[in-house]
C-alpha cells in the first residue's frame, strides 16, 4: 500500500529544492563540487551517510546506479577503486559526475554514462561492488515526473526497484557484492524485499542510522497533525539466494 505521508514528504522536499536560488557548487567532505541544473547537491543527509559507510578498500571495480552528482563514485576513486563506473538517468548529473571526477583527479578511473538503470552498459561487464542510494520514496502509477530531478526522488509504483534487482545479475561475477541505501522511515521496506527475492536476492542490514530532524521541521504532518521527528536511514548487502522466480 503506497505511504501517501511519505509521497507527501517528497514531493515538499522536491518542491524547496526547486524553490532554492540557483547554485553551481557545493561542499561535502570538505570538498567542493560543481553542480549543473536540475541535479541534486550531494550533500543531502543520505548521501554522506552511504559515502562513509561503504567498504570501498575490498574492492577494486565499483558501479554506482543513480550517481546523481557523483560524490560516491568520485570518493570510491579517491578510496583506491582502480575502474569506477556511474550512471545516472538523467543526463546532466552523468555530466556533473564527469566534471567532478576530473575536478578532484580521478577522471582516468571514472566513466560516466547516461543510463536507465544499467542501460547503458555492455551485457556481461561486472564489477566487484555495485551500489544505488535508490529513489526509496514510492509514487503512485500516475505519478507526473516533471523533470529529470523527480528521478532521484520518486519511484512509480517501485517499478525502478524491480528493475534494479532483475537486472544485477548480467553485472555480476560470483564475488560482487550489493549495497542499496534506503530509508525505512520514507520508503517501503516490505515491498523492496519482495522484489529483491522475486528475483532471487536477500537483504541484510550494512548499517542503521536514526537521524534526528530540526526542530524547526515544516513539512507534511499526519492527520492527527503529528509530524516526522526523525528518520531511518539503512544500507543494505543483498545476496543471492535463488534463481529468479
Amino acid at each position: 500500500m503506497l505511504n501517501e505521508f511519505s509521497y507527501d514528504v517528497g514531493q515538499w522536499d522536491l518542491s524547496r529544492f526547486r524553490e532554492r536560488p540557483p547554485q553551481d557548487t557545493f561542499t561535502v567532505f570538505d570538498l567542493e563540487w560543481h553542480l549543473l541544473p536540475d541535479v541534486w547537491p550531494g550533500n543531502a543527509v543520505a548521501t554522506k551517510l552511504f559515502t562513509s559507510w561503504l567498504p570501498y578498500e575490498e574492492v577494486d571495480s565499483f558501479l554506482e546506479v543513480g550517481c546523481g552528482a557523483g560524490v560516491t563514485a568520485v570518493i570510491a576513486a579517491m578510496r583506491g577503486c582502480s575502474r569506477v563506473c556511474a550512471l545516472d538517468i538523467n543526463p546532466a548529473a552523468a555530466e556533473t559526475a564527469e566534471l567532478n571526477a576530473t575536478r578532484h583527479g580521478v577522471g582516468d578511473k571514472v566513466t560516466t554514462l547516461t543510463s536507465d538503470l544499467f542501460s547503458g552498459l555492455d551485457e556481461g561487464t561486472t564489477f566487484d561492488l555495485i551500489y544505488w542510494n535508490s529513489p526509496f520514496v514510492e509514487a503512485p502509477v500516475e505519478h507526473d515526473y516533471r523533470s529529470q530531478i523527480d528521478y532521484a526522488a520518486f519511484d512509480s509504483d517501485y517499478k525502478m526497484h524491480g528493475a534494479f534487482f532483475a537486472g544485477l545479475e548480467q553485472h555480476m561475477s560470483e564475488t560482487t557484492r550489493v549495497f542499496l541505501g534506503f530509508s525505512e522511515t520514507l520508503g517501503n521496506p516490505q515491498r523492496l524485499h519482495e522484489l529483491a527475492a522475486r528475483s532471487g536476492f536477500t537483504a541484510s542490514v550494512y548499517r542503521r542510522e536514526e537521524i534526528a530532524l530540526p526542530a524547526d521541521y515544516s513539512g507534511p504532518r499526519n492527520g492527527d497533525g503529528s509530524g516526522l521527528t526523525s528518520l531511518v536511514y539503512v544500507l543494505y548487502e543483498f545476496r543471492r539466494t535463488a534463481p529468479a522466480a
